[in-house]
C-alpha cells in the first residue's frame, strides 16, 4: 500500500479534459498522475550526504554549508520529514539530497591543504601536481600616503592559492600601530590592497594576544586586548572593502597564539587564548570573513601529533600538543562554522629538526581526518613555517633536506579540502 497520497485540485472543465484523455488512453487519472511525476522527477534525490546535527546549528546554517543558500533548508526540510525547520535536534542524522558537483574555485584559492610561509619553495607542491598556498607577510606601517603594492599575480596566474598577512610592522614597532593610528593602519592597508594584484585573502595582523607583537613591545607597549584588535580589524575590512575591485575580498582575522596568557583583560583576568578568541569573534560577528589558527607540536615526535595530553591547571581543559587547532575549532560560534578556516603557521615550536621523520605527513593526516568528518568545519590550509631564512627566525626549511623530504613524502597524498 502506498505511504502517501497527493490530491491535487482542479477547475472543473480541466478535470473533464483530464478524465476524458486518460479514458481515451485506457488508463486511470491516478496511474497517468503518477507516471509523469516519476518521470519529471527522474533521478533527483537518489543520492544523498548523512548529517550529524551539532550544537546551535539550524537548517539554515546546513543548507548554507552544503549548498551555498540559507533558503535550501526547506529542500532538507522536506527530505527528511520535518515539518517545522527550526525544530532539529543535535545528533539528528540528516540526508542532504544532491549535493552536487563543486563550482569552480575562485582564481587564487587552492582546494589542496598543503601550503608554505613565504615564497621560494612552492615548486615542490608544483611537481607533485597539488599546488597548494602560499603565505606573504608584509609590513605595512601606517602612512596613509604610502601606496606601494606588491604583485602576487604569478602565484595566482600558476595555479596557487595566495593568502597576504597585513602587519603595521614586526617587533617593537607592533603587528598593529598603537590604537590612536588604527585608522591610520586601515587606511594604508586599503591602499595596498587596491595596488596589489593577485590577492583577495587578506589576514589582518598576528597573534596579538602575544606580548612581543605589541607596539612599543613587551615590556611597556600597548596591550592588543580583544576590543582594540577589533576595532582595528573592523577598521581594515572597511577600508579594503570599499576600494575599486575588492569589494568582496576575504578579510580574516588574526591567529591567535596557543598556550599564550601573556594578555588579560576585564573578563579574562587568567589570559586564556582561546577565551580571548572567543571574544574577538564575538565583538566582531558578521565583519569575519574567515577564520586564522596557528597550532604547533612541541618537538618532532611524530606520535605526538594525534595526542590529547592536556595542558597544567588552571588551563587543564586546554590541549598541550598538536590538536589545540581542536580547541579553537570547538570554541567557534555555531553562526560562524560556514566561514573558511586556515591554520596559517604549523611548525615543531622548536626548529625544525632535520633528522628523518614523517611529522610533516602524519600533521597533514591529522587535518585530513579532521575534514573527512561531514559534521566538522573544515579547514581549508596547513601552512608550515617558514621557508626563507630570516634573522632573528629559527624556523627555515629552504636547507633543511631531511624536512622538505617529509614535505615530498606528504605531497603524494591528495590531500584536498574540496571536492
Amino acid at each position: 500500500m502506498p505511504d502517501h497520497y497527493l490530491s491535487l485540485a482542479f477547475d472543473d472543465q480541466t478535470y473533464r479534459r483530464l478524465a476524458a484523455r486518460a479514458a481515451d488512453l485506457g488508463q486511470s487519472l491516478e496511474d497517468i498522475a503518477s507516471q509523469n511525476l516519476s518521470a519529471w522527477l527522474g533521478s533527483w534525490g537518489q543520492h544523498a550526504a548523512n548529517h550529524v546535527v551539532q550544537p546551535a546549528e539550524t537548517l539554515q546554517i546546513i543548507a548554507e554549508r552544503y549548498y551555498g543558500d540559507a533558503s535550501k533548508e526547506l529542500v532538507i526540510a522536506a527530505y527528511n520529514g520535518i515539518a517545522n525547520p527550526l525544530n532539529i535536534d543535535v545528533g539528528q542524522v540528516l540526508q542532504i539530497p544532491e549535493v552536487g558537483p563543486a563550482i569552480p574555485l575562485p582564481s587564487g584559492e587552492s582546494p589542496y591543504l598543503f601550503g608554505l610561509h613565504d615564497r621560494g619553495g612552492e615548486h615542490y607542491m608544483a611537481w607533485a601536481g597539488r599546488r597548494g598556498w602560499v603565505l606573504v607577510t608584509e609590513a605595512l606601517g601606517c602612512d596613509t600616503d604610502d601606496w606601494s603594492s606588491r604583485s602576487y599575480a604569478d602565484l595566482e596566474a600558476e595555479g596557487y592559492g595566495v593568502m597576504v598577512r597585513l602587519n603595521n610592522g614586526y617587533g617593537e614597532v607592533g603587528t598593529l600601530p598603537d590604537s590612536d593610528r588604527y585608522h591610520a593602519f586601515a587606511q594604508r592597508c586599503g591602499n595596498f590592497c587596491e595596488c596589489s594584484s593577485g590577492c583577495h585573502i587578506w589576514i589582518i595582523g598576528n597573534e596579538p594576544n602575544l606580548a612581543v607583537e605589541r607596539p612599543g613591545g613587551p615590556i611597556n607597549g600597548e596591550p592588543i586586548t580583544p576590543e582594540r584588535y577589533a576595532r582595528a580589524f573592523g577598521l581594515c575590512r572597511d577600508e579594503i572593502r570599499s576600494r575599486p575591485g575588492h569589494q568582496d575580498d576575504q578579510i580574516v582575522v588574526a591567529a591567535i597564539g596557543p598556550w599564550n596568557i601573556q594578555t588579560a583583560y576585564g573578563g579574562n583576568s587568567s589570559g586564556d587564548w582561546i577565551v580571548y578568541f572567543q571574544d574577538i569573534l564575538d565583538l566582531l560577528g558578521p565583519q569575519v570573513d574567515g577564520i586564522a589558527l596557528h597550532t604547533y607540536g612541541r618537538d618532532a615526535n611524530s606520535a605526538e601529533i594525534t595526542s590529547e595530553a592536556r595542558m597544567d591547571p588552571p588551563f587543564h581543559t586546554r590541549r598541550k600538543m598538536f590538536r589545540s587547532y581542536i580547541d579553537y575549532m570547538e570554541a567557534i560560534p555555531a553562526d560562524m562554522r560556514h566561514l573558511p578556516v586556515y591554520i596559517t603557521e604549523t611548525d615543531q615550536n622548536l626548529t625544525w629538526d632535520d633528522s628523518p621523520n614523517d611529522w610533516i605527513q602524519q600533521a597533514y593526516a591529522e587535518i585530513d581526518r579532521w575534514n573527512g568528518d561531514v559534521s566538522h568545519q573544515r579547514i581549508r590550509a596547513m601552512i608550515l613555517y617558514r621557508w626563507e631564512k630570516h634573522h632573528g627566525d629559527i624556523w627555515s626549511i629552504q636547507d633543511k633536506q631531511n624536512v622538505i623530504t617529509d614535505l615530498r613524502a606528504a605531497l603524494l597524498h591528495d590531500y584536498v579540502w574540496y571536492k
